[in-house]
Order: C-alpha cells, then sequence, then structure tokens
C-alpha cells in the first residue's frame, strides 16, 4: 500500500518523502510495507535521484517503498497534488528541445517546457526564468507561461526572483494547516491572488495591492474622538520610509519623580480598509510587507493610501489610534487610555537627525523641523527620558535578548551596484523608538486583556520544549548549575534567570570556553514567537502580554487588532470572535513568516555573490553553532552569515578523500578535533557549491577565546 508523504529535494540532487497524515500536512511517523512484506517504521522515506525527477519541493506523493539494510526509500512514487504554481531555474538546451533545470531548493531533473514557451526562450539559454508550471499527462512538472525574465544568472534581479519564488512557494494557501477558508478566504480566490502576488515580486513589481476598493464594514464609527492636533507629536524613521504609521507625542516637566507623559499615534488604517473589501482580502491574503534589498518594496496596502492618505506625513491633518500613558521614574507604565484621535505632525524626521541631536547636535533636527523646531525639541527632550526610563527597566528584565549579537554590516544596492551598508545604523536612535513602541504594544495589550476584548497576542514560550535536552546537556558539559531545568513545573523565566547567571558566573570565572557554550545554545533553544487570540505571555520581552499594534500599514495582524479596539471604542461587539481568530493567528504566522523568510534568503544569496567577488579577502571570526559527522554549522556574528564547514576541510584532508567527525549525542563536542558549540574559530571563503551557497574552510587555529 502506497505511503501519503510530501516531497522535499536536496540540493544534491536526492529527496526525501515525509509522511503526513490525513489532512496531507501534519508530518507524522508510521509503518510502511515494501512489497516483499517487508516493514519498517519511519519519518522519513529516501528517494533516489532517478526517482525525484519531475517533482518539485512540496508536491504530495503516494510513495512505493523498498526497505533494506539502510532502512526505507522510495521505488516510486505518484503525484497526488501540487501546491506549487512558480518554478525558478535555468533554460537549458535538453535532447532537442529546451528545458529548465529548477533551483536546487525547488527541484532537480529537467522540467519540460511548453513548446510556445520554448519559442519564447530561444535566444535565453543559460539565462534564469520564471514559469508559471502546470502538470503532464504523466504528472511531471511543465513550464506553461513565462512569468519573469530571463535574467542574468546572479544578478540582483536574478536573485530577487529566485528568492520570492523559492520563499513565498513554501506558504501556498494549500500549505497552510486549515487553509485559506479557516482565514474567511475563498480558497481559489486566495490561490489566484497568491500566484499573482509571486509573478509580480518575482518580475521586480510592488504586488498587486494597487487600486483595489477599500469599501466595506468598518467597525466603530461612531466611537468618540479626541482633538490632538493642537498636541506636538513628530514622526522618525529613516529617511527613505515612505509608509509612516507611528508619530510620538511626549511632556514633562523635567522633574525626575514626575511621571514622562507619552502618546503613540498609530494610523488609523481600520478607519479606511473595511472588513472584506477587496483590499482587506488582498491585504489579509499577503499578511505583510514585504522590505526587499533588490527593487521597491512590496506593500501589503495600495501605496497611495499606505504612502499617502494614511501615512502620517508632517502638516497633514489624520486620523489615529492613540496609546497613551505614563512612563515613571522606575520605567514602569501607568495611567494606560486607548482612543482614537485627530493629530498632525510637526516633522518628519530621520534616525540620523536624532542620534545627532543625541550627541549635541541641533544642526540636523533644526534643519528637518524647520520653524517647528522649538516643540520638536520639547517633545525629543521628553521622549529621550521616557525612553531611558524605559531601558532601566527593561534592562532588568531577565531575557536572552542580551546572547544576541548584532549585524554590523548587510548587502544592499548603492546607485544599482551590490555592495555592503551598516546593518543598523543609528542604533541608539532606533533604540529610542523601538522602546516607546515596545510600550505601546505593551500598553494595549494591558488594555485589551482588561476590556476582555479578543485579539491576536503575540505569544513566546521562551525556550523551545524540543531543544530542551540539548540545553541540559550543554549545562553539564559546562559543569554549571540549572536547577530549575530539572523542573518540568518551572516557570519559563525563571529557568532563563539561572541560565544567565550560570553565563555570568562562568565569565566571571574566566571559563571562557563554557560561557560561550552556554550562550550559543541558549540562544539557539528560543522558540519561535507566534499570534495567539490569547494573552499568553512574551518570554523573549518578558511581558505579561504583548501585541502588534503600530505597524497596521505594514502588518495584517495590527490591522485586526485596530478593528477590535475600535469595535471597543464605539461599544460594538468584536468583529473577531475568538474562534475566528485561533485559525486567523495560524495563516498570519506563515504567511507572514514566508515574507519573513524571502527577505532572509535573499540576503544570504546577495551575501554568496559579495563573497564571490572578493568581498572577504582574510579570515574573518565566526562561533561555531553545530557539530554533525559531516562538519561544523558556523555563524559569522559580523555578518549575520551562517555556513558550513565539511569535515573534509575542517580535518583538513587531502583532495578527493572523505572525512567524518565523532559526535556526542546532541550535536554539542567532538573528539575530532578542538570544536566544540560556542568554539570561536576564523574562517575563510572557500568558493561557491554548484547550487551557489558558499563553502568555508577553517583558518590554521582556532581563534582565542
Amino acid at each position: 500500500m502506497p505511503t501519503r508523504a510530501r516531497f522535499r529535494p536536496h540540493p544534491r540532487g536526492f529527496g526525501f518523502a515525509t509522511p503526513v497524515a490525513t489532512d496531507g500536512l501534519t508530518e507524522i511517523e508510521t509503518t510502511v510495507t515494501d512489497a516483499e512484506g517487508a516493514t519498517a517504521t519511519v519519518d522519513g522515506i529516501f528517494v533516489p535521484p532517478p526517482t525525484c525527477k519531475g517533482f518539485l519541493a512540496d508536491d504530495l506523493v503516494d510513495v512505493e517503498v523498498a526497505i533494506d539494510d539502510k532502512g526505507a526509500s522510495a521505488a516510486s512514487m505518484t503525484l497526488v497534488a501540487r501546491s506549487r504554481r512558480m518554478l525558478v531555474g535555468t533554460v537549458q538546451q535538453g535532447p532537442g528541445r529546451l528545458v529548465i533545470e529548477p533551483d536546487p531548493a525547488l527541484g532537480s531533473g529537467w522540467v519540460r517546457l511548453d513548446e510556445g514557451v520554448a519559442a519564447k526562450l530561444q535566444l535565453a539559454v543559460g539565462r534564469q526564468v520564471v514559469v508559471l508550471v502546470g502538470d503532464g499527462e504523466d504528472g511531471a512538472a511543465i513550464g506553461r507561461a513565462l512569468v519573469a525574465g530571463p535574467h542574468v544568472p546572479a544578478s540582483p534581479q536574478a536573485i530577487r526572483a529566485a528568492s520570492v519564488v523559492v520563499a513565498l512557494g513554501r506558504a501556498a494557501p494549500g500549505l497552510i494547516p486549515g487553509g485559506p477558508e479557516a482565514a474567511g478566504l475563498d480558497p481559489v480566490e486566495a490561490a489566484t491572488t497568491h500566484n499573482r502576488i509571486v509573478g509580480l515580486l518575482a518580475g521586480g513589481g510592488r504586488g498587486g495591492a494597487a487600486g483595489l476598493d477599500p469599501t466595506g464594514p468598518v467597525p466603530g464609527v461612531d466611537a468618540p474622538w479626541s482633538e490632538r492636533r493642537d498636541e506636538p507629536c513628530v514622526t522618525i524613521d529613516s529617511a527613505s520610509t515612505r509608509d509612516i504609521d507611528d508619530a510620538v507625542a511626549a511632556s514633562w516637566d523635567g522633574a525626575d519623580d514626575t511621571p514622562v507623559q507619552v502618546a503613540v499615534h498609530i494610523a488609523d488604517v481600520a478607519r479606511a480598509i473595511g472588513i472584506g473589501s477587496d483590499a482587506d482580502r488582498y491585504a489579509r491574503t499577503v499578511a505583510a510587507t514585504a522590505y526587499l534589498a533588490v527593487g521597491d518594496n512590496a506593500p501589503m496596502l495600495d501605496p497611495a493610501l499606505s504612502e499617502g492618505a494614511l501615512s502620517l506625513v508632517p502638516d497633514e491633518d489624520r486620523w489615529a489610534l492613540s496609546a497613551r500613558f505614563g512612563v515613571l521614574p522606575d520605567g514602569s507604565i501607568t495611567a494606560v487610555e486607548i482612543e482614537a484621535a485627530a493629530v498632525r505632525s510637526r516633522a518628519k524626521l530621520s534616525y540620523e537627525a536624532l542620534e545627532r541631536w543625541m550627541e549635541d547636535d541641533r544642526s540636523s533636527i533644526l534643519a528637518e523641523a524647520g520653524s517647528a523646531d522649538v516643540e520638536v525639541e520639547q517633545v525629543l527632550t521628553a521622549a529621550l527620558e521616557a525612553s531611558r526610563r524605559l531601558g532601566a527597566e527593561r534592562d532588568g528584565r531577565v531575557t536572552f535578548e542580551e546572547l544576541f549579537t548584532d549585524v554590523e554590516v548587510e548587502p544592499g544596492l548603492v546607485d544599482g551596484k551590490l555592495t555592503t551598508v551598516e546593518a543598523s545604523p543609528h542604533a541608539d536612535a532606533y533604540r529610542l523608538i523601538e522602546r516607546l513602541m515596545v510600550a505601546a504594544n505593551e500598553a494595549v495589550a494591558g488594555w485589551l486583556v482588561t476590556k476582555q476584548v479578543p485579539a491576536l497576542y503575540r505569544a513566546h514560550a521562551g525556550l523551545d520544549p524540543e531543544r530542551l535536552e540539548r540545553l541540559r546537556a550543554a549545562v553539564a558539559l559546562a559543569g554549571a548549575e540549572v536547577p530549575a531545568l530539572e523542573d518540568d513545573d518551572a516557570e519559563a523565566d525563571v529557568v532563563v534567570g539561572q541560565i544567565i547567571a550560570a553565563i555570568d558566573a562562568a565569565d566571571a570565572a574566566g571559563r571562557h570556553a563554557e560561557r560561550d557554550l552556554l550562550v550559543s545554545v541558549a540562544a539557539s533553544s528560543t522558540a519561535r514567537a507566534t499570534y495567539e487570540p490569547d494573552p499568553s505571555a512574551h518570554t523573549g520581552l518578558a511581558s505579561a502580554a504583548y501585541t502588534h499594534f503600530t505597524s497596521p500599514i505594514r502588518r495584517y495582524a495590527d490591522l485586526v487588532v485596530h478593528r477590535q479596539i475600535r469595535a471597543a471604542l464605539g461599544d460594538e461587539s468584536p468583529p473577531h470572535r475568538v474562534e475566528d481568530l485561533r485559525p486567523l493567528a495560524t495563516w498570519l504566522d506563515a504567511r507572514a513568516g514566508a515574507m519573513s523568510y524571502l527577505q532572509a534568503r535573499e540576503r544570504a544569496e546577495l551575501w554568496s555573490r559579495l563573497f564571490d567577488r572578493g568581498f572577504l579577502d582574510g579570515g574573518e571570526p565566526a562561533t561555531v553553532t553545530g557539530v554533525t559527522a559531516n562538519g561544523l554549522r558556523i555563524r559569522l556574528p559580523r555578518l549575520g552569515v551562517s555556513g558550513f564547514v565539511t569535515a573534509e576541510r575542517a580535518l583538513d584532508l587531502p583532495g578527493k578523500e572523505r572525512g567524518s567527525l565523532q559526535v556526542d549525542e546532541h550535536g554539542l563536542t567532538t573528539t575530532s578535533g578542538p570544536w566544540q558549540v560556542g568554539s570561536r574559530v576564523t574562517v575563510r571563503f572557500a568558493g561557491l557549491d554548484n547550487t551557489g551557497r558558499a563553502n568555508w574552510r577553517l583558518g590554521q587555529t582556532p581563534a582565542a577565546a
């Protein structure tokens, strides 16, 4: 009997089929039987290269298995359903016809082209294209229509196209538990919109939000509102930002023992985008704006709204939802009020100008604020004090935040040329605004809980339960004591606090290898934040309740929260019930997560091109993050790049000689060399492999701790 599974290709030409439950999505362990009656319990089936051909990533397949002493392998596969409808790859000359060689993340072996498409690509051999995929009579993929390209391989445009197709395709509507219907979307329309988005973005466009009708029901139409246009407020963002969804007002009498009064004004998107409208359905499908290094951003909402009528541009009247609160001397928040308001920004300030002002250089603020400079500086003075207080309070919280190393540089296009740019310019100014936004999100979450309004809360359990065994092993290897790790009922913040104490103790004792081990494993043990319809704790921020409120122009989850708030302000029933929010949360996690992965993949691919062009002409500090039989997983902290050093390179073996490392069961250390997780090493770029990924080799000796 065949086994139902999802196919995933491997860059080396083979693949794996993961058994799934009857929903076609939930991965399971199952017992398989081959034609000879042999049985095995498996959670993955090896698919040899010949059997992989014609199949794409995430295909739902029926697998006939063969079992031997190495386990289960696919004797044959039959296509059941195909979720991906876009394929990116290179045009090649096959035997008597043109074909596509897929991106290794999507498939292996040649994919046929429809005659009409092949005719258009006669002069494009060796170029990258994106094609719409159909199913041939034999179930094999076939390119039916040209979507984007041809692009020069490895060019920025090609990198954007490949990143879009690979990343967004893995969150196709049919691959999300519950599907679009559970999120209140028509399945056919959602699939069509998804494919349209992928095609437009792959071609360098901004998506399909422009011109969509926003007309539909709006909650809280008759809610009371406050006149705040006479209250000075400012927006602070990157100089190039066009979709401005937050502004800050602040006042303070200068006394150390009095609260700083803060108002965080957020564009009232829920007033403009009606529920169920064309614009709303598009935004719900895309879930978030994507900010890409190559080409324009891909907005969630019509740019005429997100960068125009809704954007809090200076000297224009705008509607806002506002979180008003006091920041006490100890950094705690008091007197929270949420209101609808009319506001008018006095100036659009850049992070650069704010940071110079924080360093006592007023010139940039005076230039950007114009005649409103006195009011603007009064707001900034109060906002700076509020941020200082909030920072002191947050520094006292127990989190892993301090364990993460800030990236220093990242790839970018400057005047059309690929280069590097500073990753976090004006970090102090950014941190000031970030603290105010986090405080506003916490204040809104607390208000929603008090009012018993269902909403999408941001939940973060702190430690991933599936990584606790590895963390326990690391603690034991480091000779540290974290008693709470052995207590299944221990609160997450207690565990985190004890781990940080153990790290500090190792550091103070000069046991740097043990400290680095604990830091690396702890930092990789955090759970992924998710949306939940109940106010679960956000351990990552040490917050009792947290929501996303401050970016409704850019995130659909924030728009949902705004609608719930508007209904509460208007004394209406909320438009979204708890039972509606749970599947919507699953949908948004997947869709917004795909947008984040898109940005990360594009960045990684751009780095590979920079390395290949000689960006690193010497050694680069790195940290070992994992030890496997095949080699060392590494991370280059300054660049934010992850990579791999093969066992052959780590052991400095002669060419073509195969090697492996002896590794403990948790992948923490090896007896084959002086490496363990957390080891500081020096790496050098060793070229790109046949998939375009960077290869690395070690320096002569591990770097000094």
